[in-house]
């Protein structure tokens, strides 16, 4: 389930979305009473959806479902394997384009990690608030060098706005599928 709160970046949604902006507040106000404008640049990144705060300290990133080994992977842990960096465009068809460098650990390596069964299928990324998911296909996923869990922008870690502490990104696929504020992999 894709809910526009989060993300307005499907081109079959737009109309929807300009409708849903005007019907909504044009800023996101943070919990320290930080007011930043939607669909403007913050960071080198256009701001879209509601910040979720998140405590980088008592942060996991789960990994559950068709998997050898459920995984619990903290803030750390993530930032302990090996990244890559990856020169992407972030783009939201009708409303802006974001390009940079992106700072991250490859899907399929911590898919590895947890060890999928055989007959997984899809995958399903999930906000850490439970409101916005995505999913892919488990083959494209083991292929794409360009899907990562990301938790650097520019050379900067991601500000809250921007989807702190990870994110997923996908190269080569519509903004809508960059799932912000990671919570959840879960393998069907």
């Amino acid at each position: 389930m894709n809910t526009p709160g989060h993300h307005f970046c499907r081109p079959a949604a737009t109309l929807l979305a300009i409708l849903l902006l005007s019907l909504f507040s044009v800023a996101a106000t943070t919990a320290h009473g930080q007011e930043f404008e939607r669909n403007t640049l913050f960071d080198g990144l256009h701001i879209t959806g509601s910040p979720v705060d998140i405590d980088a300290a008592t942060y996991r990133l789960a990994v559950t479902g068709k998997v050898e080994r459920e995984l619990s992977l903290s803030f750390a842990d993530i930032q302990d394997m090996e990244a890559v960096e990856r020169r992407l465009l972030l783009e939201c068809p009708g409303f802006f384009t974001d390009v940079g460098i992106w700072t991250g650990v490859p899907v399929r390596t911590i898919l590895n990690l947890a060890g999928l069964h055989t007959d997984a299928k899809t995958i399903i990324f999930v906000s850490a608030d439970n409101i916005y998911r995505t999913r892919f296909p488990v083959d494209y996923l083991l292929q794409s060098d360009d899907t990562l869990i990301a938790y650097r922008f520019e050379g900067r870690q991601f500000h809250r706005v921007h989807g702190f502490p990870v994110r997923l990104v996908a190269g080569g696929r519509e903004g809508s599928d960059w799932v912000k504020w990671l919570g959840s992999i879960i393998v069907e």
